[in-house]
């Protein structure tokens, strides 16, 4: 987990505009999400984590191109805290180092984390700050197979759901089948509150070695969902 300091000094710079905003509708449209260089932009000050086991996960020297591999995330809705929470319930494998350093409301006060609460249909009215690794989308290839044959998993029989897996399996690795079978799982245990939303566009891979892992596969059921349980 970052240290409490080096959230500040991310969290502070991404409030005062350091962040050069990525022009990216696929995220945009697919997540909500707004993506942003990790790299300051004040007179050339270099962006600082005290922490030793995080600088360590952020491949160590914060004085070279280290940072080029991390993205800030700014997002506005809460399927990302589901993702997170079934990667700590399950254990996954084939998923993005990803870390909230904040939540920040519309005018940039930094909330206490108590404010975010899963398994209700409230909305979210505050943003989520995060700090990724960066992940590029799938080829068109790629992003077909997973569209046309994960997407749909939610509402077909185990038999099928067991092939989908199992050609997962085949083209892609039993690591990526298994996390995805897992999320399968978690969504079907809290189907109340989310949507499956699994398909290509957020299946993507690392840039520093290529491995497809999962991005976000939920979304959750909000506001009007209220009146209907």
């Amino acid at each position: 987990m970052m240290d409490i300091d080096s959230s500040k000094d991310i969290l502070e710079c991404f409030i005062k505009g350091k962040f050069k905003r990525m022009n990216c509708p696929q995220c945009e449209n697919t997540f909500l999400t707004n993506v942003y260089e990790l790299k300051c932009f004040d007179h050339g000050k270099k962006l600082s984590v005290r922490c030793a086991q995080c600088k360590k996960v952020f491949l160590a020297n914060t004085e070279t191109s280290a940072w080029a591999n991390y993205v800030i995330l700014e997002k506005y809705a809460l399927g990302l805290e589901y993702f997170y929470d079934a990667i700590q319930q399950y254990d996954l494998v084939r998923v993005p180092f990803i870390r909230r350093v904040g939540i920040l409301d519309e005018n940039d006060i930094n909330l206490d984390p108590s404010v975010v609460q899963l398994f209700s249909y409230a909305e979210p009215d505050y943003r989520m700050i995060y700090v990724m690794e960066r992940l590029e989308h799938l080829d068109e290839a790629d992003a077909a197979f997973f569209t046309e044959h994960v997407y749909g998993m939610d509402w077909k029989d185990d038999k099928t759901r067991a092939e989908v897996l199992e050609w997962v399996a085949t083209s892609y690795g039993e690591t990526l089948a298994e996390d995805i079978r897992k999320l399968c799982r978690y969504y079907r245990e809290h189907e109340a509150y989310l949507s499956w939303d699994l398909h290509g566009d957020n299946l993507m891979r690392r840039t520093k070695d290529g491995e497809i892992v999962v991005m976000d596969p939920f979304a959750p059921k909000m506001g009007e969902y209220l009146t209907e349980i």
